[in-house]
C-alpha cells in the first residue's frame, strides 16, 4: 500500500516559488489498490490527481470528507467530472454541521458556488453517510472512523489492508493529553498523517481554531507506537525555508519521521 499526496498545505493554496518544495495544493491524498482508488479529502490536490487519473481511470473510487470546509472540497467537482460514466464513485463523511451529506454535496457541486451541467454526475455518485466512530469496506480496504475536535467537526480514517494500516488526522484541536479511545484507535499503525499546522507559538494565540503542532503529533505518535509519523496540513504562510527547519526539528527528535511534500510517494 502506498500512499500519494496530491495536496499538503491547509486553509488555502499557497502561491509562489518559496512554497515550491512543499506544493501549494490543499488537502489530497489516495490509495491504489488494483482498479480501486480511495481518496482521503478533496482540496485542491484532487485537481492534479484528476488529471494524473485521465491516463488510466479507475473502476471504483470512494471519496473519504473528514468535514466540509473549503479546503478539503475545492477540488470535488473537478475530481468527480474527470472520471468516466462507468466509474463507480462513493462519498464517505460523517457531517456535523446539521446538513445531510447529498446536501451537502450538491450544493459544493451546484450553483452559485459552480456552474451547472454536471447533474449527471451527481446522479451517479452515491453518498455514504456514516455515524461517528462507524467502521465499512471500500474495496479490498478496511476503514474506521473517529471524530475529531474541530469547528464544525472533522473525522480521522483508519485505513488497512489487512497487513498495512494508516492513520490519516488532519484538523483537529490539540489535547493537553490524548485521551484513550483516541490513542487505541491510532496505536500500531504503519503510518500516522497527522496535523501539525501551527508552531508552538502560532497555538498560543488560535486555541480553538482546530489545528495542532509537531508537538502534538509527536505526542499522539508515541502514545500509540506508531511506527512513522508525517506532518500534513501545513499552514499556507509557510514557506519552504520554515518548513525545512520544523522537518528538520521532527526529525531529530522522531527519526524517520517528516513533513508531507506534494507529489510524492510515500510507503504503508
Amino acid at each position: 500500500m502506498h500512499l500519494d499526496v496530491w495536496g499538503a498545505r491547509g486553509s488555502h493554496p499557497a502561491s509562489g516559488m518559496a512554497f515550491s518544495r512543499f506544493g501549494h495544493h490543499t488537502a489530497c491524498l489516495s490509495v491504489r489498490s488494483g482498479d480501486h482508488l480511495l481518496v482521503l479529502d478533496a482540496g485542491t490536490g484532487a485537481t492534479a490527481l484528476a488529471r494524473a487519473l485521465e491516463a488510466s481511470p479507475p473502476r471504483a473510487v470512494d471519496i473519504l470528507l473528514s468535514h466540509f470546509h473549503h479546503d478539503h472540497v475545492m477540488g470535488l467537482p473537478y475530481l468527480l467530472m474527470s472520471l468516466p460514466a462507468e466509474t463507480d464513485l462513493r462519498i464517505h463523511a460523517a457531517p456535523e454541521c446539521g446538513l445531510g451529506l447529498e446536501a451537502l454535496v450538491a450544493a459544493i457541486l451546484s450553483p452559485p458556488y459552480f456552474p451547472a451541467g454536471i447533474a449527471g454526475v451527481l446522479g451517479r455518485t452515491a453518498c455514504h453517510q456514516h455515524a461517528a466512530g462507524a467502521a465499512f469496506e471500500a474495496g479490498a480496504l478496511q476503514i474506521r472512523m473517529h471524530p475529531l475536535e474541530h469547528p464544525g467537526g472533522s473525522t480521522a480514517f483508519r485505513v488497512s489492508d489487512g497487513a498495512r494500516s494508516l492513520v490519516y488526522a488532519t484538523d483537529l484541536e490539540e489535547p493537553e493529553q490524548p485521551d484513550s479511545a483516541w490513542v487505541a484507535f491510532a496505536r500500531g499503525a504503519d503510518l500516522l498523517v497527522h496535523d501539525t499546522m501551527f508552531t508552538e507559538s502560532e497555538r498560543e494565540v488560535r486555541r480553538g481554531w482546530g489545528h495542532a503542532t509537531i508537538a502534538g503529533a509527536l505526542q499522539l505518535a508515541d502514545a500509540a507506537h506508531v511506527a512513522r509519523l508525517v506532518g500534513f496540513h501545513h499552514n499556507p504562510v509557510h514557506d519552504d525555508e520554515l518548513m525545512s527547519q520544523r522537518e528538520q526539528e521532527l526529525a531529530r527528535v522522531r527519526p524517520g519521521s517528516g513533513l508531507a511534500r506534494e507529489g510524492e510517494s510515500l510507503p504503508v
